[in-house]
């Protein structure tokens, strides 16, 4: 349609679609709506209407045909289904960065395992210190995850003064730390396990990596296959979320003809309907229709699915399954005495030094060592300061760590409630912590430089 045939409210919507769109797709918007969606749980479950958010959270849903009923609340249904999706577009994007992002790189690879392993490391062992021989010790995984989202939104704030080079180190670093996470909730978190139900998970993911060996392509074969493999790791006792990221390593990561061929047979049509006499009507001519359909089809096959898939759920996960989660579970009664509780209990007291002296001492400790013993290398622009301030953020364990904890102490409310208000306290004072001292290395760093000068 011609421009000059557009009617005001086209030209009305052309005039916002971009801005609003890019506000959509910031990093900055999905941080802030997971901050949003914490915040309104807090007040919802501290206000005189905490009964209807407790109501609304174990409100049951369920489906019931004949003599078959499955019924579950809307936590569970969130936690167990939704948060799936959230671990499938994990697992895509390890596998992602895996194959050609930073962890790609042989020394930025080794450098980030050991960091992240550092990170996961010390702060489980501070917790067990304080956990030990208790009932609580089994939350000890609870102080290990980063919240990325968080993590990256709380960077935003100080984006000027630190090099870019430093949001992918963070990333790299939550991604192998989500790694960690998987692999503690898949063997640590898992209390019964049938092997029948296990066993076909497993034949079904092999029959998808089979697939994508075949070179299948379509979309709907790996969803129908996903949900299956999703309900048998459900059914074997196995938590599901570790099937969204089992599913994501077996999709597709390449494009079926290269960049080279489908340029060049897209040019071909592209010419010939440049040549054509008549104007090119999409609608009314099947030809025509038929053409710009090529192109289509030749741009899906010079992409790859894992990328498309990653691209479709990168917003449905950030403006809508993290926050629903985080409205879902972030809910913690708070007051004075039970945040002096959390503080000294042993549960709190495990997750606050875990996250924030934990996270600290193991990434700074493991990046000088790696440095100091050629174990690795920073990626270009970052230096050892840089990584302190990012294992300070990376003490930012919000969704990770509630999930992890509403695992361990699904069976013991009062830990739970301890552990969920030390997260927050945590994740608010790591977030402090490592915004002021960005701030301070990069200002000493711009007075050295104008002293210089």
């Amino acid at each position: 349609m011609p421009n000059d045939s557009k009617n005001v409210l086209q030209r009305g919507l052309e005039n916002i679609h971009h801005p609003f769109s890019n506000f959509i797709r910031a990093q900055t918007t999905s941080s802030l709506l997971l901050l949003l969606s914490t915040v309104v749980a807090l007040w919802w479950a501290n206000s005189a209407y905490s009964s209807t958010y407790l109501n609304l959270v174990h409100t049951p849903i369920g489906l019931i045909l004949g003599e078959f009923e499955l019924q579950t609340s809307l936590k569970h249904i969130i936690n167990d289904g939704l948060m799936v999706i959230f671990f499938l577009l994990l697992g895509l994007e390890i596998k992602r960065e895996v194959l050609a992002g930073d962890l790609a790189n042989p020394n930025n690879r080794r450098m980030l395992i050991f960091c992240a392993l550092g990170g996961m490391v010390c702060p489980a062992v501070i917790y067990s210190l304080f956990n030990w021989s208790l009932d609580s010790q089994t939350g000890w995984g609870i102080p290990m995850a980063t919240d990325t989202a968080f993590a990256l939104g709380v960077l935003t704030i100080v984006r000027k003064k630190i090099p870019v080079s430093l949001l992918a180190f963070i990333v790299g670093l939550a991604i192998v730390d989500d790694v960690g996470a998987i692999l503690v909730i898949a063997i640590f978190y898992t209390h019964e396990i049938s092997i029948i139900y296990l066993a076909s998970a497993f034949v079904l993911l092999a029959f998808l990596a089979l697939a994508n060996y075949a070179s299948v392509r379509q979309p709907l074969f790996y969803i129908i296959g996903g949900v299956a493999t999703w309900w048998m790791m459900l059914k074997s006792g196995v938590h599901p979320t570790v099937a969204g990221v089992a599913i994501a390593l077996t999709v597709p990561a390449r494009p079926k003809l290269t960049s080279e061929k489908s340029l060049d047979k897209a040019k071909s049509i592209i010419s010939s309907i440049q040549k054509k006499t008549h104007e090119v009507d999409v609608l009314g001519r099947s030809e025509d229709h038929e053409q710009i359909q090529k192109v289509r089809d030749l741009s899906e096959r010079a992409s790859t699915p894992l990328r498309r898939w990653e691209d479709a759920l990168d917003l449905p996960v950030a403006l809508f399954i993290l926050p629903l989660f985080a409205l879902t579970n972030a809910g913690v009664v708070f007051s004075i005495s039970s945040f002096m509780d959390s503080i000294q209990h042993p549960v709190g007291l495990g997750i606050l030094t875990g996250l924030v002296l934990g996270k600290f001492i193991g990434i700074s400790g493991a990046c000088w060592l790696g440095l100091r013993y050629n174990i690795g290398s920073l990626p270009a622009g970052i230096n050892f300061k840089h990584v302190i301030g990012a294992s300070l953020i990376a003490g930012i364990g919000f969704t990770m760590s509630t999930f992890i904890a509403t695992l361990g102490f699904d069976v013991q409310p009062n830990q739970l409630h301890i552990a969920k208000t030390s997260i927050l306290i945590s994740s608010v004072l790591s977030a402090f912590l490592g915004v002021l001292y960005i701030w301070i290395i990069s200002s000493k760093q711009h007075n050295e430089v104008a002293e210089d000068l």
